[in-house]
């Protein structure tokens, strides 16, 4: 009997690596695109989450092709890092990477405070920084 086997497909661990790989580097991306525009635009776009989560889970569940739920939840965690970073980045500009952790701790600490106000629009922004997190949930894996 002749059996046949593709060398070049990879393992699963070697696709969750190239997911890992390829994700970040669309988290990244996304993170600075996002500071930039709404650091130099003074206004939050929230309708945008919806988009980046949209993205990052397309690209984990295009070069990762993966069926398991790490995928999912690589995806839902690189969001929610793209999300933060982005606002860190869009309130405090890129000097929050380099000006020292305890100003990245203020900062960081700052954009959750603004993230669980009480008022109308940050219950809105939260909702679509959800959604977000849930596209790309929902996007990253084949099921």
């Amino acid at each position: 009997m002749l059996k046949i086997y593709n060398k070049q497909a990879l393992t699963r661990n070697e696709r969750f690596i190239r997911a890992v790989g390829y994700g970040a580097g669309a988290t990244v991306g996304l993170t600075i695109l996002y500071g930039l525009i709404a650091r130099f635009l003074m206004f939050e776009f929230s309708v945008v989450y919806l988009a980046f989560g949209y993205a990052i889970g397309t690209v984990i569940r295009k070069y990762g092709r993966g069926v398991q739920v790490r995928f999912s939840v690589l995806a839902a965690v690189l969001a929610v890092l793209c999300f933060l970073f982005g606002d860190m980045i869009a309130y405090f500009g890129f000097g929050v990477f380099t000006m020292g952790f305890q100003f990245f701790m203020l900062a960081f600490r700052m954009v959750l405070q603004s993230l669980i106000g009480t008022s109308m629009s940050a219950l809105l922004s939260l909702m679509f920084r959800i959604g977000g997190v849930y596209l790309a949930y929902t996007t990253s894996r084949f099921v």
